[in-house]
């Protein structure tokens, strides 16, 4: 069954998880990927724990933490007004509402009732620098590629004006950022606790990155085994079949 309230440039995507959850995504627009489970597979909040999406667009993240941590509240916060509206629906279909909330909200002008607020923030945020690769034409796709309406930098920064000392933060970015994170990180004194190495297959090098940090946490990070997404470089295929054991048991 389609929502009544379903727009023209929009379709509805099944996330593939036994709650049977779906969300609305723009036909045109960008679309999300493994990168997000990966991430709702990554943290480990607790019962009760508050948790903040940053940069959320069409909500993926904070469906998949709900389907996995029933008893955690999340907030979202989407700069577009269209597509935070589109987040608002798809969570309004799944009934949800009494646990994830949309925010419209610019990120890098974090309001102070936000202020050490959180247990866990999350972020799968763009992952190239302006002026780096080519930028999309798509205004949508390419805010949520390239740093245009928040920047690296910006994004820990609030990260860390969110949590409360002791908080979480984590996120999946590129491999090859990996020195500017932790410098951002330790800048904003959000202490590096896991990585995780993400990898095509085992055979190729790592192209992604899981963290988690810690505000106002010791020194000291234990790097975790390496994650393929494929069995084989043989084998990479659009086919879920062809996915390693691991992400396999995170779609079920």
């Amino acid at each position: 069954m389609f929502p009544d309230n379903m727009l023209p440039d929009e379709e509805l995507t099944d996330l593939c998880i036994s709650q049977q959850w779906k969300v609305l995504q723009k036909t045109q627009g960008f679309r999300f990927s493994i990168d997000a489970v990966l991430l709702a597979h990554f943290i480990q909040p607790s019962a009760r724990h508050r948790v903040l999406d940053l940069g959320t667009g069409s909500g993926v993240i904070p469906h998949l933490i709900a389907a996995r941590h029933p008893q955690v509240s999340i907030d979202a916060m989407e700069l577009q007004p269209d597509i935070a509206d589109m987040a608002r629906r798809s969570v309004a279909y799944n009934q949800l509402q009494e646990q994830i909330q949309i925010i419209e909200q610019d990120i890098t002008q974090m309001p102070s009732q936000y202020q050490q607020q959180y247990d866990w923030v999350t972020s799968n945020p763009p992952f190239f620098p302006v002026g780096t690769g080519k930028q999309n034409p798509n205004p949508q796709i390419a805010l949520a590629r390239h740093e245009i309406a928040c920047t690296l930098d910006q994004l820990i920064q609030s990260a860390a004006y969110c949590l409360k000392s002791r908080g979480h933060f984590a996120l999946i970015h590129r491999a090859e950022r990996l020195t500017d994170i932790l410098n951002c990180c330790m800048k904003y004194k959000l202490a590096p606790y896991r990585l995780r190495m993400v990898h095509p297959t085992l055979e190729q090098p790592a192209n992604l990155l899981l963290l988690e940090a810690i505000k106002d946490g010791r020194n000291g990070i234990t790097v975790m085994p390496p994650l393929p997404i494929y069995r084989s470089i043989a084998k990479i295929t659009s086919d879920k079949s062809t996915y390693s054991d691991e992400v396999l048991t995170y779609y079920r």
